[in-house]
């Protein structure tokens, strides 16, 4: 489902009921605010990936708003402050190399074909599905999906909103673990 919550700035003196047509607008003061800690949750994945072991690290979840971003992980073993320190220069190199953001809907098999895709454990996700691709076309993975290359990248099925661009988050920092 795609729940959608705001404000009624205007309604007829009956109320507001089922059937009644209304434009719904985006704050997009709010959005721009929210877009680059989206972004950086996915880079993030791709940074805990790159320094700790693949195989014990999941996601878990994560929350975006417009003054932070916190990522629910799971790791077998104590993430230690060294690690932390690579993790968050892994989110700052990908921010300076003002890497191109991409976003297509597929074929959820497809997309479950590329190597370097990573997924929430438990989500159940529709057919098509989106990719969102931080550094690389979802063309080029889809043309080439085995590709060991990609694994460079940060590719994960998301429906959220993002930036086109890391260099538009301008920083990182981990503020606690």
């Amino acid at each position: 489902y795609t729940l959608h919550h705001g404000i009624v700035r205007k309604a007829p003196s009956a109320g507001v009921k089922v059937g009644d047509v209304c434009k719904a607008v985006v704050d997009l003061t709010t959005r721009n605010l929210i877009l680059p800690n989206h972004t950086m949750t996915h880079v993030l994945n791709l940074g805990l990936r790159k320094v700790l072991p693949q195989d014990q690290v999941d996601q878990k979840g994560s929350r975006c708003d417009t003054e932070k971003m916190r990522f629910d992980f799971n790791c077998r073993q104590a993430v230690t402050g060294e690690q932390l320190k690579q993790v968050e220069a892994v989110v700052r190199e990908q921010i300076n190399e003002k890497l191109g953001v991409y976003c297509k809907v597929v074929p959820l098999a497809s997309a479950k074909e590329i190597t370097t895709l990573r997924a929430v454990f438990g989500e159940t996700y529709p057919d098509p599905v989106r990719v969102v691709s931080v550094g690389k076309s979802v063309d080029d993975l889809l043309n080439d999906p085995t590709n060991p290359e990609w694994m460079k990248y940060s590719v994960e099925l998301c429906g959220g909103t993002h930036l086109t661009n890391t260099s538009n988050a301008e920083a990182f920092v981990i503020a606690e673990e």
